[in-house]
């Protein structure tokens, strides 16, 4: 378009693409790494305790919707807490996304990494660090291409992976039992809002375009119809797939997983199901949905990084944006870079409940910027994000407190940095 600026992303998502890039970026890893920790609290009633993750994340979404068409620029929260008149909060806000994505990105390339060693037994843990590194140059590599190559890309990925999971579905149904889908509440209430909490985390990109929303076209329309779409076409993925192998194998089964990998409910289903060849189909598609879901963290975390770098609370250079292609590129190679050294040299799965504080963090600023929002500008009521401010505050209970206390406090040092440099750089010098 030539009438936009060269030093703006490129508005290139309608509602089909960006809802179908919104489901894609939420059909993750969580899909295979929570449905057996998750069983083990809520035992039948998982689909209960993934319905009601859903509807936390919808009024979540609707919040992050009703800004995003009012402020239609990339960020997220970052650049929604400055329009408010809030700096500091936004700052905040910005360096727990950013936090969360790259302890996520190192932690999805090991995981593609970990799915590999059970197809190749033998590889030795070097082996495993080069592969992940290798996977996350491949994102980032992609990323570099603008918006366009990366919708299609997700969403040619997500196609490959329901057609995997459909054939999964189909050749495992036979062997469902329906007495492990009884009772409905399984262990009880509180062990589903327990399985609820541990499954919150595999719904995470729901508000992705409302953070890319300078790459929208026609943001009122499109941002809204994206989240509620992208959700509904997830939760329909997820239920699913839930029910398959909660009826395959049945929630005490479900519970037993190994140390080294935690997609195991649905590996063991589809060995069970379908014999060795059913193992190789879950293993493709769990493939596919950690390189989708390290795509996605990049996507939008280099997005709130070109944010930050705009905004000078980084360094400018990230502010860069490619003038054909029109992505961030310095954003995308700083974030490469750092994810790619780290996840060859570190494990960071140890500290990923601190991630997890801080993309709470990040949703809990992301409600207060709703909350902002003039009466007649918001798509839902304030109850709405009332009600998904204290989900999310919620949350925190289900986090250790190590993870808590020590999410809080980076933020805090990070912030007392920022604040130590700026009275630096502003203080006169020596007469």
């Amino acid at each position: 378009n030539r009438s936009e600026p060269k030093s703006s992303l490129r508005r290139a998502l309608g509602r089909t693409t960006a809802t179908l890039l919104t489901a894609a970026m939420i059909i993750g890893t969580g899909l295979f790494a929570a449905l057996g920790e998750s069983a083990e609290k809520a035992g039948s009633g998982l689909p209960l305790s993934i319905a009601i993750g859903g509807v936390i994340v919808l009024l979540v979404g609707l919040s992050a919707a009703s800004v995003g068409i009012n402020i239609p620029e990339e960020g997220g929260g970052f650049t929604w807490s400055r329009k408010f008149g809030y700096p500091t909060v936004g700052f905040v806000a910005g360096c727990a996304y950013l936090g969360k994505g790259i302890v996520s990105s190192v932690v999805i390339s090991l995981a593609f990494a970990t799915y590999t060693a059970q197809a190749f037994e033998g590889l030795p843990p070097f082996a495993m660090h080069i592969m992940a590194s290798g996977a996350v140059v491949a994102v980032a590599g992609l990323n570099y291409f603008g918006i366009e190559v990366n919708a299609k890309a997700a969403i040619g990925l997500l196609f490959v992976e329901l057609v995997l999971l459909g054939i999964f579905i189909a050749f495992a149904a036979p062997a469902v039992r329906v007495e492990h889908l009884a009772p409905v509440l399984g262990n009880g209430v509180f062990g589903v809002l327990a399985g609820a909490a541990i499954f919150f985390w595999s719904w995470d990109g729901f508000m992705r375009m409302a953070i890319m929303a300078s790459e929208v076209k026609d943001p009122p329309r499109t941002i809204p119809f994206a989240v509620v779409g992208g959700i509904a076409f997830a939760a329909i993925v997820f239920l699913i797939v839930a029910i398959t192998v909660l009826g395959v194998l049945g929630p005490d089964a479900m519970k037993g997983g190994s140390e080294t990998a935690s997609d195991t409910p649905i590996l063991t289903a589809g060995l069970k199901a379908l014999g060795r060849w059913g193992l190789w189909l879950v293993l493709a598609a769990a493939w596919i949905d950690t390189l989708t879901e390290a795509h996605g963290d990049m996507l939008t975390a280099t997005r709130v990084a070109l944010a930050m770098g705009k905004a000078r609370e980084l360094p400018s250079w990230l502010g860069a944006i490619h003038e054909r292609t029109k992505s961030p590129r310095h954003a995308v190679l700083a974030l490469g870079v750092v994810c790619a050294t780290l996840v060859l040299f570190l494990d960071l799965r140890p500290v990923l409940e601190i991630a997890n504080v801080f993309t709470l963090i990040w949703y809990c600023i992301v409600q207060f910027d709703a909350l902002k929002l003039p009466r007649v500008k918001r798509l839902v009521p304030p109850w709405v994000t009332w009600l998904g401010l204290t989900g999310c505050v919620a949350l925190f209970a289900s986090l250790p407190v190590w993870a808590v206390v020590a999410g809080i406090a980076t933020l805090a040092l990070v912030t007392a940095l920022r604040w130590l440099i700026r009275r630096f750089a502003t203080s006169p010098g020596p007469s």
